[in-house]
């Protein structure tokens, strides 16, 4: 089975287990009525609708599940006016944010390695990455987002994002909205204790889910009027942690939990991608962490639609 193939199986699976019975043989009036609005709300212009944004959570792997999410909001028409994404929200967010459909974005899982993040993961730089008192480099991941978008700034973006990171001698958020585009994301999922500080304006970077896990402030200040949180929470029972990195990585979910608990109260609307059973680097899941949020979006749909409705529902009713 393809994968397209595979997510139209599971659209078409998430349809059934949401919708009651008899729903598959007749309509409501509120599907009616549901469905008449929602088709006068996205043909408004931006002008003259609520403009809506979507944060993207950090995660690690389990952050993929933001293409599900991004495919199904695309495929139900959903506008998306600014996005902001930390770590592999921000891989994911600015992928999708210079144009590239979601389709793309499953493509490129597949090429998704730890050579594309880092050159210093081979087979002498295993010994290096493992036992080696210097940390390996991120900077693969600069070059992979220069070859799926090219050479391009924040301004040049067909959508406005913004990303995250921490600069590690002051403890700052840094966020980026303007510059150079691959190096911006490369700090975003930067990984402390993973991959050596992204030096940077003088600035030494790291991974933005150290101060913004789940940036719906980022998206508010971007001038949003709705927020759609996209969070993969961290999964504390399926595994437990084996090595350094890995304990180091678990203390990063554990404070990640308290900060999507706090910043999902200030979103309109949160989708929760339980993504289980997946590590933070375990790249050969990502698709089985883009398949759950696809079924989350969803099954969450018409909730959505009808939240946004009713946000928007004096902007509909104008003249």
């Amino acid at each position: 089975m393809t994968n397209m193939l595979r997510r139209v199986v599971l659209f078409t699976l998430a349809a059934l287990v949401s919708a009651p019975s008899f729903a598959l043989s007749e309509r409501t009036d509120d599907d009616v009525l549901r469905n008449f609005l929602w088709q006068e709300f996205i043909e408004q212009p931006a002008g003259k609708r609520p403009k809506i944004g979507v944060a993207l959570s950090a995660g690690g792997v389990r952050g993929f599940a933001h293409v599900g999410t991004l495919e199904a909001l695309t495929n139900a028409g959903v506008p998306i006016d600014m996005i902001s994404g930390t770590s592999m929200g921000a891989v994911v967010g600015s992928l999708y944010a210079s144009g590239l459909p979601p389709e793309k974005l499953w493509e490129i899982s597949s090429h998704l390695t730890m050579q594309t993040i880092t050159p210093d993961f081979n087979v002498m730089g295993l010994w290096r990455f493992l036992f080696a008192k210097k940390l390996p480099s991120s900077a693969n991941m600069a070059n992979f987002v220069q070859k799926q978008v090219g050479d391009i700034q924040f301004e040049d973006l067909k959508i406005p994002f913004t990303c995250a990171a921490m600069d590690i001698k002051t403890g700052e958020r840094i966020m980026f909205d303007s510059g150079p585009l691959a190096i911006a994301v490369r700090a975003s999922m930067n990984l402390p204790g993973v991959f050596e500080p992204v030096p940077y304006r003088h600035r030494l970077l790291v991974d933005g889910a150290v101060v913004d896990y789940l940036p719906v402030e980022s998206v508010r200040k971007m001038g949003a009027d709705y927020i759609i949180a996209s969070v993969t929470p961290p999964d504390f029972f399926s595994t437990t942690p084996k090595t350094v990195a890995a304990y180091l990585l678990r203390v990063g979910d554990v404070r990640g939990a308290a900060m999507i608990e706090e910043a999902a109260q200030k979103a309109n609307f949160v989708l929760t991608n339980r993504v289980l059973d997946v590590g933070t680097l375990e790249l050969n899941k990502l698709h089985k962490a883009g398949e759950v949020g696809i079924v989350e979006a969803h099954q969450h749909l018409e909730e959505l639609q009808e939240s946004i409705l009713l946000f928007a529902l004096n902007d509909l009713l104008k003249p």
